[in-house]
């Protein structure tokens, strides 16, 4: 990809950034890009958009002309050094970086984990490579991707833009420690973590299908109170209240009608939180929700995603847990049972924290920062509805509000 000539822009705001993602002028010249590709006529559609919090936006854009597709990462987010092969856009109003999959310029290993032949290389051990899906992808942040083997071994691919090594260091001292983390197969390469399925199934599909409360509190505790002191030496990450206010500038962005509401949220929140207390620093999961955590029979048999394991608190653990699953009915009615698992869980969180020092006006304001950083992932192009799930989620934020008093 050539790189055009172009002058600095003053800064644009994330709205702004948001409605240029989505215009028709923006696909309108992601296809003059592709055309020296020899996609000429293509038709581009944005496939995946996500917003960073007083980062910017960045998007996937998919580029098709009936017969071939090519693939477009492309983010406003202001990046340090000009990445080579990609191309600066300037509309005017901002700078848009625009790269084609897999070159992202913050993940090096991306390409490595997307190439059928690489991964048979490093992964393989002599087997052959049957199926290579991408799960996840945040363009700039990471990336997960599922390899699956002729003899049926299944592996899974975590691209990270830095700390790989330190992640794979987590997941031994979990597995040291009697914590079922997935068994890494291997040191880091090129940024990019292989491991083993996790045993179970999510217990999302738990809460979805059983009869009762799937999975006892009591075993939360337990888990959580066991994770290793060695996660006390790794730098500690914010937690979701810890940036109420750029999760609350984000939902504000996502839906600016909602401005007004949002920001009373946001001051009534940050009120609670001022004087709860919040507990003894511990090693904590940092991002400790229902599809996270892989259960057998009421047993956790896995414990996924630990990147933000470390120094925390368990207040904000139970309060990730909380919110999630308040929003899970929101997503699939299947998931009816879960608004009477949530009291119950609720009221055993509040009584645990309780005999711990910590009350539960500020489990109850933490699970409210939780669901409050999920308003603006609502946003979905593909769903025409999706302002109804975003709704919904600023509902629950008020909910547990008066949970909290």
């Amino acid at each position: 990809m050539n790189s055009p000539v172009l002058q600095d822009a003053d800064a644009w705001t994330e709205r702004e950034q948001l409605d240029f993602f989505e215009s028709e002028e923006f696909a309108g010249i992601l296809a003059e890009v592709v055309r020296p590709m020899g996609l000429e006529h293509a038709q581009v559609y944005l496939a995946d958009l996500h917003h960073r919090p007083g980062a910017g936006v960045s998007g996937v854009f998919a580029a098709s002309n009936g017969t071939a597709t090519l693939y477009l990462g492309a983010t406003a987010e202001k990046l340090e050094k000009f990445p080579e092969g990609a191309v600066r856009l300037d509309n005017g109003r901002g700078a848009v970086v625009v790269w084609l999959h897999p070159a992202d310029p913050l993940l090096p290993g991306l390409r490595l984990a997307t190439t059928p032949g690489l991964v048979e290389e490093k992964w393989g051990d002599g087997r052959v490579l049957e199926e290579l899906r991408t799960l996840a992808y945040r363009p700039l942040r990471r990336a997960v991707l599922l390899a699956r083997f002729v003899d049926g071994d299944q592996l899974f691919l975590k691209v990270l833009r830095k700390d790989s090594q330190l992640l794979h260091d987590k997941h031994l001292a979990l597995l040291q420690a009697g914590i079922p983390a997935p068994a890494p197969v291997g040191p880091p390469i090129d940024g990019v973590l292989a491991f083993r399925r996790a045993e179970g199934v999510p217990l999302a599909e738990d809460l979805m299908h059983a009869k009762d409360l799937p999975l006892d509190p009591q075993r939360i505790f337990g888990l959580l109170d066991s994770l290793p002191q060695t996660l006390m030496d790794v730098p500690a990450r914010p937690a979701w209240s810890d940036r109420l206010g750029w999760y609350g500038h984000a939902a504000q962005t996502a839906m600016p009608e909602q401005a007004e509401n949002i920001g009373v949220l946001i001051q009534r929140l940050a009120r609670i939180l001022e004087t709860s207390r919040r507990g003894e620093l511990v090693p904590s999961h940092g991002d400790f929700y229902e599809a996270n955590i892989f259960v057998t029979d009421g047993t956790i048999t896995g414990l996924l995603d630990i990147d933000s394991a470390g120094p925390g608190y368990l207040v904000d653990d139970l309060a990730c847990f909380l919110g999630h699953l308040a929003v899970l009915p929101g997503l699939d009615p299947r998931y009816e049972r879960v608004v009477g698992y949530l009291e119950r869980y609720a009221k055993a969180f509040e009584s645990e924290l309780g005999q711990r020092g910590v009350s539960g006006d500020g489990l109850y304001a933490r699970a409210a920062c939780v669901v409050l950083s999920l308003v603006a992932g609502a946003r979905d192009e593909s769903n025409p509805n999706w302002r109804v799930v975003a709704l919904d989620r600023l509902r629950r934020v008020e909910q547990f509000l008066d949970l909290a008093g």
